[in-house]
């Protein structure tokens, strides 16, 4: 299966969960066979630059300038465009998990299971299916 994502996009974190989810994305990447560039936005502006060929790996808690209130809401906002990206929720709360799908985004994973053979298998599906 070849690779088709080549940005993972780390969207409202602050400097020290970017840092740690940067390196779980590129790692994630890699063991998927993708080389892939992971940049950080905090700003609406950013985002609304991105193309749909990237991953999005969303806080709940959004640390930055944008027009949605939470992460979920965010991800609503980003479903609504004719060419979405794919959408990941960053939160250990199930019922803001639950939300976040029922807004567009593939099923997330909390800051308690960074690291995890799940988390990376989440991520590998997404830039390279």
């Amino acid at each position: 299966m070849m690779p088709t994502l080549t940005q993972i996009v780390l969207v409202g974190h602050c400097g020290a969960d970017s840092w740690m989810l940067e390196r779980v994305a590129k790692d994630a990447a890699a063991s998927g066979g993708l080389d892939a560039e992971v940049i950080r936005v905090n700003h609406q502006d950013q985002l609304d630059a991105l193309s749909a060929q990237c991953l999005l790996l969303v806080n709940r808690v959004l640390d930055g300038s944008f027009t949605a209130g939470t992460g979920m809401d965010l991800i609503a906002e980003v479903a609504g465009r004719d060419d979405p990206p794919k959408m990941m929720l960053i939160s250990n709360y199930e019922d803001a998990q639950a939300a976040a799908v029922e807004a567009g985004a593939a099923p997330g994973f909390g800051k308690s299971d960074i690291g995890s053979d799940d988390v990376r298998e989440k991520i590998v599906a997404l830039v390279t299916g």
